[in-house]
């Protein structure tokens, strides 16, 4: 039988791997709901996006554990960081 202190290293292992996970799964899902977002025309396909991650979100506080669920709210919040904030087009300075 193996000692206690080797399951105890196997359970911070999975834990970090299901935090990283959870944090690539919130990245992913912000990444497709600003597309959409982005792509939809008319309110009422941008309502539809909205309660469909507001309803994902929602699941997730009832069944994930509160640190899945914050990795969860970084990966989010970085895509919404990284592909949200709309950036200036470079002009192109030598041509006209």
């Amino acid at each position: 039988m193996l000692p206690q202190v080797i399951f105890d290293i196997i359970n911070i292992i999975a834990a970090l791997i299901r935090l990283l996970g959870v944090a690539a799964l919130g990245l992913a899902i912000g990444y497709l709901a600003l597309e959409m977002l982005h792509k939809a025309e008319g309110w009422p396909a941008q309502t539809a996006i909205f309660l469909g991650v507001a309803g994902l979100v929602i699941a997730m506080v009832v069944f994930l554990a509160a640190g899945a669920l914050g990795a969860f709210g970084l990966g989010f919040g970085a895509a919404i960081f990284i592909w949200g904030i709309p950036r200036k087009k470079k002009e192109e300075s030598g041509e006209k």
